[in-house]
């Protein structure tokens, strides 16, 4: 049975801030295959199987030039034979695919004209229709970008997030990821960033797609975490082909500059149009006051950081331990084409293997929600393990936290 995705929808209270939606297409509405995870099953957590998206086909198809549809997708795994073999008819004709398989990722480019019909996909697969998705990329012409994934994060900490960019590093653009948040709806997000003096505009990107289980620990079974990376590679052809530049970051962390320029200034004037910085983690410390007791807690609560602590690593090299790993800021039109936008690198770029010591940013352990694992146990303050953090509370003083 043949089924059509439905059409993209924009919502916007004006035309500068937006709510947008994908045309998804799942498995599930014409075929009783699904994607089938690669990780051993000995090595498969208590929810593997309830957090590992085995039904998205793909998350949006977008017309990402006047000429080409491309199509975003977890990586087609068990399904990658019957993919290669679909046949895509529209008014353009008939077309195949081509496949980039990417970590974590996948996406399907045609030769598709913008303004063309439904297109239709035949195959060992099934049958099924979609609509491209708009290029969005002119909301974000010329524009400083920070961009990031988020799911039910306090609102009053996702303003803070962007007045400090704003204030610090003269951020004028928020594209937003909603990963399904239920504490409120993609209406008040937008409306609470159409209020944020400064910012120009701002897209709440709806992607409500199972985010995927996490690795075993830091190194090994990073194979099933399909969505963010999903993401990023959307933002960059859907949303961020002209921007200025663009901040990958998430809502509890804040790049702090050495010699007080911007860090999107530090990217354009870059001869490779990319930053890449260190992070380190600001801790919450046990003052003896209990929680409930004060109001809700913000960035500017915490200031205190662990300073470096060497130790050989599993690879035998000598690393910070209490060191996060990099974020990045890029200037999207000078990013190599095969490059992958990836969580804390550009992979498949030269550029991206270096880190500057010019930018670091603040990790804060406790905005956020402990989804990924707890992290808000606090300890007394001990002066052997703990400093507190001049450059971040010299930075706090330099943003209007109330508009």
């Amino acid at each position: 049975m043949m089924r059509l995705a439905s059409r993209n929808a924009a919502v916007a209270a004006d035309n500068r801030h937006v709510i947008c939606r994908t045309n998804p297409v799942s498995l599930s509405d014409f075929t009783d295959k699904r994607r089938e995870a690669t990780r051993p099953l000995a090595c498969r957590g208590e929810n593997f199987d309830r957090d590992f998206d085995s039904n998205t086909l793909f998350y949006d198809a977008v017309q990402v030039s006047k000429s080409q549809i491309a199509l975003f997708a977890p990586p087609f795994f068990n399904l990658a034979r019957d993919v290669a073999t679909t046949t895509f008819i529209s008014g353009a004709g008939t077309r195949k695919a081509r496949t980039r398989h990417l970590d974590r990722h996948a996406q399907l480019w045609l030769d598709i004209p913008e303004n063309t019909a439904p297109v239709q996909a035949l195959g060992e697969l099934g049958s099924f229709a979609f609509s491209a998705s708009p290029n969005c990329s002119e909301v974000f012409r010329d524009r400083r970008v920070i961009f990031t994934m988020s799911k039910d994060n306090p609102i009053e900490w996702i303003l803070d997030w962007v007045r400090f960019n704003r204030d610090i590093h003269g951020a004028d653009a928020v594209l937003i990821y909603d990963n399904g948040s239920s504490a409120y709806d993609s209406a008040t997000l937008s409306a609470a960033l159409r209020s944020v003096p400064g910012i120009r505009c701002s897209v709440v990107m709806e992607w409500p797609f199972k985010y995927g289980p996490q690795g075993a620990n830091s190194w090994d079974h990073w194979d099933s975490d399909f969505c963010q990376l999903g993401a990023w590679e959307h933002a960059r052809w859907r949303f961020l082909q002209h921007a200025r530049s663009a901040m990958n970051s998430d809502i509890d962390e804040l790049v702090l500059s050495k010699t007080g320029q911007s860090v999107f200034e530090a990217a354009e004037q870059s001869w490779t149009g990319l930053v890449r910085y260190r992070g380190r983690w600001i801790i919450g410390i046990d003052d003896g006051v209990h929680d409930d007791m004060r109001a809700p807690l913000r960035h500017t609560d915490f200031s205190i950081f662990m300073p470096p602590q060497y130790e050989r690593s599993r690879f035998v090299i000598r690393r910070d331990a209490n060191a996060c790993l990099p974020k990045w800021t890029v200037v999207p039109g000078r990013c190599p084409t095969h490059a992958q936008w990836h969580v804390h690198s550009i992979f498949s770029w030269w550029a991206s293997y270096f880190c500057t010591g010019d930018f670091s940013f603040r990790h804060f352990r406790e905005i956020g929600s402990n989804w990924k694992y707890q992290r808000t146990n606090r300890v007394p303050f001990d002066p052997s393990l703990h400093r507190s953090d001049q450059a971040l509370m010299d930075a706090f003083k330099r943003v209007d936290w109330e508009n």
